[in-house]
């Protein structure tokens, strides 16, 4: 008879472990779907204007799922319980940003077209002459021209970001070519313009 309740107190134990692991999965899977849901809604246009942002939440997402691939439903639960918090707080935010991102912008490309083609005249000015002028030599004209190369083509690619809607990219494009036009000028003995500091 004591063996027979063991037996059955045992069962009775597993089944209860079944049916607790059983909700916690349940629990996890809720959890992911809805976080998952309510970034799908939102991810356009945070990872166009809020992309650090968007990385956290798909992070967070991640993580979690690869807590519940490996049967620990609480740590899913956990990792993405503030997704849809996070989520909205994102979205609140998103009007000022763009307004923020197209600002800086606008500033950016009103100045570094013209700045980039003063530079490139004079890059072409040094190319044809037969000497370099003094406190310039050959080795930092080769990487003035190298970088040169680089922030046209970067620019270019800022300018394909923002006609896609990629804000930030654009702005994040654009603030590095500005820097590289700063040190260019620096390179080449040409006056750096207030709007380049």
């Amino acid at each position: 008879m004591r063996k027979l309740m063991l037996v059955i107190a045992v069962g009775v134990l597993g089944l209860s472990l079944v049916a607790c692991g059983n909700a916690d999965k349940t629990a996890a899977q809720t959890a992911l779907k809805t976080a998952q849901d309510s970034y799908a809604a939102a991810k356009d246009q945070l990872t166009k204007l809020m992309p650090d942002e968007a990385k956290s939440i798909e992070d967070a997402i991640a993580t979690a799922q690869a807590s519940f691939d490996k049967g620990d439903y609480k740590a899913a639960t956990d990792a993405v319980k503030d997704v849809p918090s996070m989520v909205q707080n994102a979205q609140s935010g998103m009007a000022a940003k763009e307004t923020e991102l197209k600002g800086q912008w606008d500033a950016l490309s009103a100045g570094l077209p013209d700045v980039l083609a003063t530079i490139q005249k004079r890059v072409d000015s040094l190319s044809k002459s037969t000497a370099l002028p003094a406190g310039l030599d050959a080795s930092a004209f080769d990487s003035a021209k190298q970088a040169m190369t680089s922030a046209t083509q970067t620019w270019a690619d800022a300018q394909t970001a923002y006609q896609n809607g990629m804000l930030a990219d654009a702005v994040s494009k654009a603030q590095e070519v500005k820097k590289t036009a700063a040190e260019v000028m620096t390179t080449l003995n040409m006056k750096v313009p207030p709007a380049l500091m």
